[in-house]
């Protein structure tokens, strides 16, 4: 683990943030969600003026690098006022699950939050995404409530928010 990097992403990553997107998801999703959706979800939230009104809007990118590799991809808001951090997104391909990037990637979410005096890290995730589910119970997140969102295309999220207390 210890070539394990973050680096945080630039509008010049974003093409290889889409490319990270588009294999992680079409490799995981298919049984939790429809293809279908996976589709309609990568062209909503993946498309580039998607991302760079993000990044200008201060949600922070990170490219996950194992050595010189790009193994996946993390994404998070802090609200000072909440004194919340928000995990927007966290995937590592595939091929690479079961090796602790989850954990290290979380220890390093947790280690910002902390930072920035977050008292909290919360984040959704499907329902039927038990793989993630778990790795996310391991590292101390609970299940703060269900939540059910319209996502346009006649689609919903049927997600957990989940939240973990901040290691300070």
């Amino acid at each position: 683990m210890s070539s394990i990097t973050f680096v945080r992403a630039t509008l010049a990553d974003i093409p290889l943030l889409q490319t990270l997107a588009r294999e992680i998801w079409r490799a995981h999703f298919p049984g939790i969600i429809s293809v279908e959706q996976i589709e309609y979800m990568l062209d909503r939230m993946y498309a580039t003026e998607v991302i760079d009104k993000e990044m200008h809007a201060g949600t922070c990118w990170e490219l996950i690098r194992d050595g010189e590799d790009a193994v996946g991809f993390l994404s998070y808001s802090h609200d000072p006022t909440a004194g919340r951090l928000k995990l927007h997104k966290l995937y590592i391909q595939v091929e690479r699950h079961g090796q602790g990037l989850g954990r290290a990637s979380l220890n390093h979410v947790m280690e910002i939050a902390a930072a920035l005096g977050a008292q909290e890290v919360s984040l959704f995730v499907n329902k039927r995404n038990q793989k993630a589910i778990r790795v996310y119970e391991r590292a101390g997140f609970t299940i703060a409530e269900s939540v059910i969102n319209e996502f346009g295309g006649g689609f919903v999220m049927d997600d957990y928010r989940m939240a973990a207390s901040c290691r300070k």
